[in-house]
């Protein structure tokens, strides 16, 4: 036997070290069994670090609707019945399709005869595809899964990119319970992201106070949808004039938030250039856009008096400029106070 010192205390060291190398052995064995099983798993599990690596070489978001549409993600865009939900949104896809995006359209509100009345001499891009529902060939009108199944193989068959829902009522028959609305909105998610697309659905409102601003609980099973979605955009009624309307956003994950209650867009109706469309316009709080609460509105009468009793006073017009209202509003207050008499018209 070696009884040289530096030997022995080298196989001393090493005998020492033998359970740590051991353990170690042990522990990579498992990990990459572990690996192994997370192999078939759904759940992707990786070093953080390399995430965030390769998280951040990942391109910029990227707008596909300014303010509205990001590429990618999913939309909610919301309001009342009649307010031009569907115009806007097919607005957004002619406009898209221009870029050359390949656009699904799924359609439940509108007729054939509907749609075409409104785009009699716009030209329509040929990226642009249209599905709707034929409810006689289906066994089940309530079956949801089967129409989101039948969304994507239709947006595979049309190599789409930009997905449309018009709208989470009708494809949810009970959306205003948030589990069912829940469930949608999931399954919808899920394939968004297993396919990468963008996504845009439309989404109604319950009963609420006109005069109040938006906000995300005005949303049908808001919690749910909200969490679930990327952005939300809400289109509100403007008192500003019967084709006026506002857009603001609510939720805009991966950009700041522009459009908030100081800071809304108008939108103006019209059918120029060949198809009902909305003109975008210039910004301004919300609060303009809204109706008057009952405190305003006496205000704005106790306002209109006092002008109105003013010698050598401002016509109904001037008055009504002034006071940001309408001249039948000061015609009716001057009638009502019998004050018609001290006003020249």
């Amino acid at each position: 036997m070696d009884n040289n010192p530096q030997t022995l205390l080298d196989a001393v060291v090493a005998r020492a070290a033998q359970p740590t190398v051991n353990a170690q052995v042990a522990v990579q064995t498992k990990v990459e069994d572990a690996h192994e099983q997370m192999r078939e798993s759904f759940m992707r599990v990786e070093r953080f670090d390399r995430f965030v690596s390769e998280g951040l070489m990942l391109g910029e978001a990227k707008e596909l609707v300014h303010h509205i549409l990001v590429e990618h993600e999913t939309t909610i865009l919301f309001g009342d019945t009649g307010l031009g939900k569907s115009t806007l949104a097919m607005q957004m896809a002619l406009d898209v399709a221009d870029l050359g995006e390949r656009v699904l359209y799924v359609n439940f509100e509108l007729s054939q005869k509907q749609l075409a009345k409104r785009f009699p001499d716009r030209a329509i891009p040929p990226t642009l595809f249209i599905a709707s529902i034929d409810y006689t060939l289906m066994h089940d009108v309530t079956d949801q899964s089967l129409i989101l199944e039948e969304i994507e193989k239709t947006a595979a068959e049309c190599a789409t990119s930009v997905i449309i829902i018009d709208n989470l009522t009708n494809l949810c028959i009970n959306s205003k319970e948030g589990g069912e609305a829940g469930n949608v909105m999931l399954r919808l998610i899920s394939l968004r992201m297993i396919h990468d697309w963008t996504m845009l659905i439309l989404a109604h409102v319950p009963k609420r106070k006109p005069g109040d601003p938006l906000s995300l609980n005005d949303l049908a099973g808001s919690k749910i949808l909200s969490n679930f979605a990327d952005n939300v955009i809400g289109l509100n009624k403007s008192k500003l004039g019967k084709d006026k309307r506002y857009i603001i956003q609510l939720k805009y994950r991966s950009m700041p938030i522009e459009l908030d209650f100081r800071n809304v867009q108008e939108l103006t109706l019209a059918k120029t250039d060949g198809y009902l469309h909305f003109d975008f316009g210039d910004y301004g709080e919300e609060r303009t856009h809204l109706p008057r609460s009952r405190d305003e509105k006496a205000e704005l009468e106790r306002d209109i008096v006092c002008e109105l009793k003013k010698p050598n006073g401002k016509s109904y017009r001037q008055i009504a400029d002034e006071l940001g209202t309408s001249l039948s509003m000061v015609a009716r207050v001057a009638k009502h106070h019998n004050l018609c008499q001290k006003q020249s018209k």
